[in-house]
């Protein structure tokens, strides 16, 4: 007897270390910083962590210098994510819908969410001190299924994932997967553009 085990509906996450990101992101420091004095923390009321955002500010972040830089950046990877997986997303008909910066400082975190209303989403660690707070992907199926218990965790039963802030980093994603940050342990604050991206005829 023969049996085959098969992996089904695979979760797929890319990850980018973008070039010359050393300098690039020490222009985005700068403008962060500077950023930061002009532009009110708009964090959601139902958010429950206390990160500066400027996800519902009136800015458009990625018309701004130097976060323009990242505009080519974010579709570039995009397209090749979705190349990956053979879909039908000529990098013409991408349309970024909105970006924003995260700042955590000491002890802040993110609750578990997902990005409604866009199909693709990315993470751009601007600056990552070592030890800083991960990104937590999570299985829809998680708070659904009956998990037996495991005498290892691989591949083929993890229900969560951890990816390591890494500055200079850009991780891709499909929209709709649940994600959290992790309690930022370091004196520093991690910092990341976040955005979200459809496709348009």
């Amino acid at each position: 007897m023969t049996s085959k085990t098969h992996l089904l509906f695979p979760t797929v996450v890319q990850t980018t270390d973008i070039e010359n990101a050393d300098a690039l992101n020490q222009r985005l420091v700068k403008a962060v910083a500077t950023l930061q004095t002009q532009v009110p923390n708009t964090k959601p009321d139902d958010w429950a962590c206390s990160v500066y955002t400027t996800l519902h500010s009136e800015i458009d972040l990625l018309e701004i210098h130097p976060f323009s830089e990242m505009k080519t950046i974010a579709l570039r990877e995009i397209s090749r994510y979705a190349d990956a997986m053979h879909m039908h997303a000529p990098a013409a008909n991408l349309r970024i819908l909105d970006a924003w910066i995260n700042v955590y400082e000491t002890g802040d975190s993110q609750e578990m969410h997902i990005h409604k209303n866009s199909v693709f989403s990315g993470i751009y660690y601007v600056q990552a001190p070592e030890g800083c707070s991960e990104v937590m992907f999570r299985s829809s199926e998680a708070d659904t299924m009956i998990d037996p218990p495991k005498t290892a965790t691989d591949d083929l039963n993890a229900t969560e994932a951890l990816f390591p802030a890494i500055a200079g980093q850009m991780i891709i994603f499909r929209s709709n997967l649940q994600h959290c940050v992790l309690s930022n342990k370091t004196e520093a604050p991690r910092v990341s553009l976040s955005f979200n991206v459809d496709i348009h005829e």
